[in-house]
């Protein structure tokens, strides 16, 4: 039998980290007398969540994302608490008469002799990132002895009723139920007969809560005293933000309020401050898309733009592209608005509008800095779009993002803020554009026979049918696990427009986005529908659901 590899060795192999970053790791583990993994860890080299994908190959077992999965309580109730979090092991579900466990030390051999006899099942260990498990352990088995929904309804049937009832532990509960439910925004809106509460989650609006109207304004100054704005002020839009901490996580929260007839509306956006990295592939680019991105974050200088709406995770994919370049090797540094994720050996610094340091500042003052790359959080106004071209034909990488539709797009759009055609020309190397589809829930996708006459009249590329041969598609169904919508988690469909010498006379030219897009796609480029129809063949999404998010 031969002996397992060394996680060192293993990750070198997935191509997580390099010889260079090993041999600094076992520098700082002279100092710091950790494991090599938890070094590797802290010195941003590596994710949790790929540590436990050595660990899951290793040991031979499953890997799961804690993140796509939801734990039954069923199963949370067979393992008391503290073993659950001194043990770091999360019970998930059960499979007959087998009990499946998450964790990240398959060598316990201890806890899995006592969950045999505790459980009086099977036991079946999955790997999963060590954080995760930590941190969801503590959210259900809270959720087991005190389910917030539950108190929610409460206090709302007590003002209901007429009865006083404490408005910060109502808004705690709110807050505290959005990052159970893995919520981006939280929207608190009032209406004739009650205040509704609605959570957008997988990128989708969900109506989760009906309180009396009566208490609208209590719960609008709340929030408006925690964001530091002016409760007195209901006539005008405000703008604030604050942190709030739960099951030992921050989270920072941006908040506006709207006046509207029936009284202030309330939206919240929340923030991890601990957000998790991924790798493109686990953000679903296609491996010819991860290694086009490679390819030009490896380029000495130039733009690369990642573009696309609001919450269609521009940031995630620009941070996790931004993993390929070597900040032991470039000097790497950012501004954003905030800092979303950490890296060691970046140097990352924030807008401060009352200090006065903005994106276009921050660029100035990064060419003092003897820059390799620089990280500009978004071009929003013409200053920024000229100094971000203009530090890229002087030698410099440049990586931001963009608000435009399409990759095509984003040409225009810094021609709208000033930028020279001749410039866009020379200085762009590609534009990445995207959304973000909602994945089908493993549990209850059901599958459906289609031909390839059914394929093509739902506009799927010939080509894509002959690379991607489908016996079947899924279709989404509901149940518990996913709240009967069908879907759980997203994933992106992308666009990877890249600048050839021809593309780039066009562009001086002034062609128009049709001409562009006409071109790209004579040089091979798939479109956003296209890695959507992908992502359908491939059973992880749905044809409505690529048509909800793609023209």
């Amino acid at each position: 039998m031969q002996p397992n590899k060394p996680i060192g060795i293993l990750l070198q192999e997935l191509g997580f980290i390099t010889d260079e970053q090993i041999n600094v790791a076992l520098d700082v583990q002279k100092v710091n007398p950790k494991f090599l993994g938890e070094i590797l860890v802290d010195l941003d080299f590596v994710t949790q969540n790929e540590i436990g994908e050595a660990i899951a190959i290793q040991s031979k077992l499953e890997f799961i994302d804690l993140d796509t999965i939801s734990p039954t309580l069923e199963a949370i109730a067979m393992v008391p608490q503290n073993i659950a979090q001194t043990r770091f092991i999360l019970p998930l579900y059960l499979e007959g008469e087998t009990l499946v466990v998450a964790t990240q030390d398959v060598n316990d051999l201890m806890t899995l002799d006592y969950l045999r006899k505790e459980t009086r099942k099977q036991i079946r260990y999955v790997i999963a990132d060590k954080n995760k498990i930590s941190r969801f352990a503590q959210l259900y088995y809270q959720e087991l002895s005190h389910p917030i929904e539950a108190e929610i309804q409460s206090l709302a049937k007590k003002a209901a009723d007429k009865l006083t009832i404490d408005i910060v532990r109502l808004v705690d509960l709110l807050l505290n139920n959005a990052v159970k439910e893995r919520t981006t925004d939280i929207h608190i809106t009032p209406e004739g007969a009650a205040t509704h509460v609605f959570y957008r989650i997988d990128g989708v609006m969900r109506h989760y809560f009906s309180i009396p109207i009566e208490v609208h304004h209590q719960i609008a100054a709340r929030v408006k005293i925690m964001a530091e704005l002016d409760i007195s002020e209901q006539r005008r839009p405000q703008d604030g933000a604050f942190s709030y901490d739960f099951l030992s996580e921050k989270f920072d929260l941006r908040v506006s309020t709207m006046p509207t007839n029936f009284g202030e509306n309330i939206v919240m956006r929340l923030l991890g401050r601990n957000s998790s990295l991924f790798s493109l592939s686990q953000l679903g680019f296609t491996a010819q898309n991860v290694e086009k991105i490679g390819h030009h974050f490896s380029k000495p200088y130039g733009v690369i733009l990642v573009v696309g709406p609001t919450g269609s995770g521009k940031t995630t994919t620009l941070y996790s592209a931004l993993r390929k370049i070597n900040p032991l090797q470039k000097n790497v540094l950012t501004v954003e608005d905030p800092i979303e994720y950490r890296f060691s050996f970046v140097k990352q610094t924030q807008v401060n509008r009352k200090a006065g340091y903005l994106f276009d500042t921050a660029l100035r003052s990064f060419m003092r800095q003897d820059p390799d790359v620089m990280l500009v959080g978004e071009i929003r106004d013409t200053e920024t779009a000229a100094l971000a071209i203009r530090a890229s034909i002087t030698g410099h990488l440049v990586l931001s993002t963009l608000h435009t539709n399409d990759a095509v797009g984003a040409i225009p759009r810094l021609s709208d803020l000033g930028v020279p055609n001749y410039l866009i020309g020379s200085g762009l190397l590609a534009i990445i554009a995207q959304r973000l589809i909602r994945k089908l829930c493993p549990y209850c996708k059901t599958p459906i026979e289609v031909s390839e006459e059914d394929l093509a009249a739902k506009g799927v590329a010939t080509a894509l049918i002959h690379a991607y041969p489908a016996q079947h598609v899924y279709e989404a169904v509901g149940c518990e696990r996913c709240h009967h919508t069908g879907y759980s988690g997203r994933q992106a469909i992308i666009e990877i427009l890249e600048i050839n010498d021809e593309i780039e006379s066009m562009i001086v030219d002034g062609a128009t986005t049709q001409s562009l897009l006409k071109a790209a796609r004579n040089y091979g480029m798939a479109t956003m529908r296209d890695d959507g129809h992908i992502k359908v063949l491939q059973g992880i999404s749905t044809f409505k659901e690529v048509d909800r998010v793609v023209l």
